[in-house]
Order: C-alpha cells, then sequence, then structure tokens
C-alpha cells in the first residue's frame, strides 16, 4: 500500500547540508521527491513562512539537530519553530533531530511543533505519518478560516439589513412625532439630520441668555437652567423621551449640586455626554477633578473671546452629537436583535476554537 505523502514540503536547514542530520535529512528529502512530493530547502523561518502564507497546504520541517548535538540551546530550538508558528499560526511545523533530548523534544513541541522527528531511529513510514499529520492539521485550519470568513461575511450582511431596517424605523418613528404635539420639533439620539443640543447651566441668568443666543445663531439647540436641580430634572424627561443632549456648558460654583456633580449625574442615563467647565478662577485641584470626569474643555470668566469659545463647543457638540447618535443606533439595534447577535457571536467563538 502506498504511503500518504503531503503535496509540498519545505525543509528549513538553518545549517544546509552540513548538520548532524544532512545524510538522513537528504535521504527523507529524495525519498519524498520519489513519493511526487514537491520539496524546497531554505535557510531561516522567514522564508519558510512566506512559502507557508503562499501554500496553505504546505508542511514545513524544522532541523533543530545542532540543538540535538549541544552547539545550542533547546530554547534556541523552541524559538525556531515559535518563530515560524507566530507568523503562520496554522503551521503546524515537524521538528527534526537525531537522537535528542527529551528537553529538546519538549521545548520543541512548546514552541509550537505539531510533531517531532527523530531522524536516527524513526522509520521512513513514521515520519510520512507525522507529515502527513501535520498536512491534515493545517487543512483543518484553512477549512475553519474559510468557514470563519464566510460567517463573518454573513454576519456583515446581516447588520447591514439591521440597518437598513432601523433607519426605516427612525423615519417612521420621526414623521409620527411630527403629527404628535407633544415631541413635534424634538430631536432624538438618533435623528441623522438633527443639530447638535447643549444644555448650559449659568447661575447668571443673563450670561445663560446670552451664551444661548450665541450657540443658536450657530444652529446648536439650546436649553438654559440657573441650577443643577433643574438640569438634572430636565435631563432625565429627556432622557425617558428619547431626546438628545450633546454637551452641557456648565459653571463650576452652582448654588446647590456644583457643576461636577450635575455633569455625573446626567452620565447616569448619558455616559458619553461632553462637557464643558466654566470657573471664574483657575485651580489645580478642580482641572484634576474635572479631567477625571473627562470635561473636554474650560472657559475662563470673563470670556474674551466669545466667538471663539462658541466655535469650541460647537466642534466639541458636533463630535459629541455623532458619538451619541452611534451609541443611541447601537442601543437600539441591540436591544432588537440581541437574541439573534448573541447566537452568532456563539458561532463565531466556536470556529475561532
Amino acid at each position: 500500500m502506498a504511503i500518504e505523502v503531503p503535496e509540498t514540503v519545505i525543509v528549513v536547514a538553518s545549517r544546509g547540508w552540513s548538520g548532524g542530520t544532512a545524510q538522513p535529512l537528504r535521504e527523507l528529502v529524495d525519498k519524498l521527491v520519489a513519493a511526487g512530493t514537491e520539496t524546497a530547502v531554505v535557510a531561516d523561518a522567514a522564508e519558510a513562512a512566506k512559502a507557508l502564507v503562499d501554500d496553505e497546504g504546505a508542511v514545513v520541517i524544522i532541523d533543530v539537530d545542532d540543538a540535538a548535538r549541544g552547539l545550542t540551546t533547546a530554547a534556541i530550538a523552541a524559538a525556531r519553530v515559535s518563530e515560524i508558528a507566530a507568523a503562520v499560526p496554522d503551521a503546524a511545523p515537524v521538528a527534526v533531530a537525531q537522537r535528542p533530548s527529551v528537553g529538546l523534544v519538549v521545548a520543541c513541541m512548546r514552541g509550537g511543533a505539531a510533531d517531532f522527528v527523530d531522524l536516527g531511529a524513526e522509520s521512513y513510514e513514521t515520519t510520512a505519518e507525522a507529515l502527513t499529520y501535520a498536512a491534515r492539521k493545517r487543512a483543518k485550519y484553512a477549512a475553519q478560516k474559510r468557514a470563519l470568513k464566510q460567517l463573518r461575511a454573513m454576519v456583515e450582511e446581516m447588520l447591514k439589513d439591521l440597518v437598513r431596517t432601523e433607519r426605516r424605523s427612525i423615519d417612521l418613528e420621526k414623521q409620527l412625532a411630527q403629527k404628535n404635539p407633544r415631541t413635534a420639533g424634538v430631536a432624538s439620539d438618533v435623528d441623522a439630520e438633527r443639530d447638535p443640543v447643549v444644555m448650559v447651566v449659568e447661575d447668571d441668568r443673563d450670561m445663560a441668555d446670552f451664551l444661548c443666543d450665541k450657540l443658536e445663531e450657530t444652529d446648536i439647540t439650546t436649553f438654559a437652567f440657573v441650577t443643577g436641580e433643574e438640569a438634572v430634572a430636565h435631563a432625565d424627561l429627556m432622557a425617558t423621551r428619547g431626546q438628545a443632549l450633546d454637551l452641557v456648558l456648565i459653571d463650576i460654583g452652582l448654588p446647590g449640586i456644583d457643576g461636577l456633580e450635575v455633569i455625573r449625574r446626567l452620565r447616569k442615563d448619558r455616559p458619553g455626554l461632553a462637557a464643558f467647565l466654566i470657573t471664574g478662577y483657575a485651580d489645580p485641584n478642580l482641572t484634576a477633578r474635572a479631567a477625571d470626569l473627562g470635561v473636554v474643555g474650560f472657559v475662563l470668566k470673563p470670556f474674551d473671546d466669545s466667538a471663539t469659545l462658541i466655535e469650541r463647543v460647537r466642534s466639541e457638540a458636533s463630535l459629541a452629537m455623532a458619538r451619541t447618535r452611534d451609541h443611541g443606533y447601537l442601543q437600539r439595534i441591540k436591544a432588537r436583535h440581541d437574541r439573534v447577535l448573541t447566537q452568532y457571536r456563539l458561532l463565531l467563538a466556536d470556529l475561532e476554537k
């Protein structure tokens, strides 16, 4: 009965044909060629890795005989194996040597070798069987990779369908909202056509009105409050209605709860809410506390350049609006289709094992 052999074998012989395995390795290559296997001898792991990438059915033999002879250490031999395994995770390399020590075999197997062959003791049939096993292992990896690629393509197509469906749903909800006096003209988180929404919390009513007027001149929707309690209460109401809020421009020194505490409470329902802090003085301790909260900017009163301030706020609010919309959009998809997505994740996890 004919012995089964791989179609392609790549031999990594760092010392060429001058090592201790030269003769038995040459004899092995000759027998493989005679059996119809295409063979190539290369000097280093990088060259072998390139060949393996080009041919996913190829099997690689790594000569570690100099380690068996004490010319190098088992760790270096293992490094040769792991270099290929790292470059090509499905490589399934077969290490070979003459009369290797147990430590050398263990080191190579831990480095990622699929098998180890003692060319001084094992027959050609046994060696061919080890190479065939490595080839089958690579073929299994390749099949899994193709299946995973196909499944990922299915998931991507499914997600595109979900997005299209969700967009139609959002458009319909928007049309219905426009007919409802209670919600007409109020933008939702996922409204792709809306303007940025900014809440101004400033205990000086004249200052709050001034900031709102300037922001609205740049097509920003604004809400103004003079206390943190009022701002939090209204933000909670907006959250229950699914109304958008992208950025809060807030004074640190409010009566009652201060600006930082207001930001914390507003982020209960909106973890990605951007915040600008208004302060009348520079305080390193305040700066550190604000940084911990992820405050995107500071405004020092009195304002020297209101135009620059408004432009900064608008820029940050626009960025926050995109993040808010994406987050809300994903949350809606997740809530509606979580069961389906969970099943696909489980399938992906099984294929990636």
